[in-house]
């Protein structure tokens, strides 16, 4: 009777419940990732007008509304790039602009904060990468703001990236009349 409970078989089987209930017990390999904090340097919200787009009408303007960060360095420049991108991805256009930007001490000299707040302006005349009018259909965009500072030599170096903002926009071959 006693062999009955010790027979290769049961102890087997017992072995692979007690493996198998105490799987994942307190036994972390992975390591957590910390939560990351978002940068100084924000992109606040983007507004597309008109919509829908014409290309042969008026040009697409993006505002690109940004917070700068509470100090900022000598020599800064701030660089907005916009991916204009059909949904295919065989067409797109980068609007970009560069503006030097006036050096803050201590924080507590800013004042407000819509003294850190600035407004990008950029617009699209409806062409691609080699300057053809773009087809109709949806269009993906894709902003990014770098705030940077020139080297010893003069080449300007990324210190501060904010997290990209995307949307989507329409483009229409004519004006509908309403």
């Amino acid at each position: 009777m006693v062999s009955r409970f010790f027979n290769p078989w049961t102890v087997g089987v017992v072995l692979a419940a007690w493996l198998l209930a105490s799987a994942g017990d307190d036994i972390s390999y992975a390591k957590a990732k910390p939560k990351s904090r978002p940068p100084d340097l924000k992109i606040l919200s983007v507004d597309t007008t008109p919509l829908p787009f014409v290309p042969n009408g008026t040009p697409l303007t993006l505002i690109i509304k940004i917070e700068l960060p509470k100090i900022i360095p000598e020599e800064a420049l701030l660089d907005v790039s916009t991916l204009i991108t059909s949904t295919s991805r065989s067409s797109f256009r980068l609007l970009s602009s560069r503006q030097m930007l006036q050096t803050t001490g201590d924080s507590s000299e800013l004042g407000s904060e819509t003294g850190r707040r600035l407004e990008v302006v950029q617009t699209w005349n409806g062409t691609d990468h080699n300057d053809r009018i773009v087809v109709e259909g949806m269009y993906d965009y894709q902003v990014q703001a770098k705030l940077m500072v020139l080297n010893k030599s003069g080449a300007p170096l990324t210190r501060i990236s904010a997290w990209k903002k995307r949307g989507i926009f329409e483009v229409k071959a004519t004006a509908r009349s309403d």
